[in-house]
């Protein structure tokens, strides 16, 4: 079928405060931003919709792909009525707001949307940490006496972060990148977002950015830890490693590495999603071949079958839930 094969999209950019200059530098992207915090990579998003760049459904958004594929883009039996993943990567170049995102129990009380995600370390500055959670001891009594104090980041789990480390932050879970990250995020499809702290840093307009401590007080899971993976190796041979980053609820993380020729394996139960974080080969299904290289992301239909990646790569292969090889 001309709709089954490897399918690309045009990176989505965002400007915020705290962006550097990574993503553009190592993967070569050409764009007009005085920074570039982050690339939405695969997005369904009224503000931020991937558009397809090539092939069959070149020119057409994912939102119309989906509408027109069905269970051939999500599964059998995957009735979604958006794409229910959001890809990006993020450039920090300065810390992020410390935040909060509503999981499903809370997420319908505050009418926003739930949001777990995860973040793959691609690069990290010496000493570049995140903050993931609550220290030991740190309920909601003490935890708001302090939420306006200059010492409030100490309340969070800082950790140390480099290349191939994965955290998963559930929704519920206090967070922030620190500086000198650089991450390949997998998240629930959501823009849901209730900022705690700011650094005491001001927006473009000189004004200070609007904190939402009461929402956030109320999406804070106080149990809610989040859980650093190293990625553990699940096979090897001449061809390629596979390497398991994560399996979360909504969606399953892990890595390739090929060497000359990996067969992707094909499961009509979830679409497959492929960012290339180093070198370069050819992604194909069914004898149709693009060119994958280092910063480029493909989205394969779940009908897809045949597939295979072809010479010298290290690939992240995220799927929805319930599928692991």
């Amino acid at each position: 079928m001309s709709e089954l094969y490897p399918i690309r999209f045009e990176p989505v950019y965002r400007d915020y405060i705290w962006g550097g200059e990574k993503i553009g530098r190592k993967y070569e992207r050409t764009h007009n931003l005085d920074r570039m915090a982050e690339s939405w990579e695969i997005s369904d998003r009224t503000d931020g919709m991937s558009v397809a760049l090539n092939g069959f459904w070149k020119g057409k958004s994912l939102q119309e792909i989906h509408k027109k594929m069905g269970e051939e883009l999500m599964g059998k039996g995957r009735d979604f009525s958006s794409f229910p993943l959001l890809i990006k990567l993020i450039d920090a170049r300065e810390n992020l707001s410390i935040q909060v995102h509503p999981n499903e129990t809370t997420a319908p009380s505050l009418q926003g949307e739930a949001k777990s995600e995860l973040w793959y370390v691609l690069h990290s500055d010496p000493g570049a940490v995140v903050y993931a959670g609550l220290k030991p001891g740190i309920y909601e009594e003490k935890f708001t006496d302090e939420i306006r104090s200059p010492n409030f980041p100490d309340m969070l789990e800082q950790i140390e972060v480099h290349p191939h480390d994965v955290i998963y932050v559930p929704g519920g879970c206090v967070h922030a990148v620190g500086a000198g990250c650089l991450l390949l995020e997998v998240q629930q499809n959501s823009d849901t977002t209730y900022r705690i702290y700011d650094w005491d840093r001001k927006h473009t307009t000189g004004k200070k950015r609007d904190l939402h401590h009461k929402e956030a007080l109320a999406a804070i899971d106080w149990k809610a830890a989040q859980a650093k993976a190293v990625p553990h190796k699940i096979s090897s041979d001449l061809h390629h490693t596979l390497w398991m980053a994560l399996s979360a609820p909504h969606f399953v993380v892990q890595r390739v590495e090929v060497y000359d020729t990996w067969h992707i394996p094909h499961h009509f139960d979830t679409f497959q999603i492929f960012f290339c974080m180093e070198g370069e080969g050819e992604i194909s299904v069914g004898g149709k071949g693009e060119k994958i290289q280092a910063g480029m992301t493909y989205l394969l239909p779940a009908a897809c079958r045949s597939g295979e990646i072809k010479g010298r790569c290290d690939v992240l292969w995220i799927t929805l839930e319930g599928h692991r090889l």
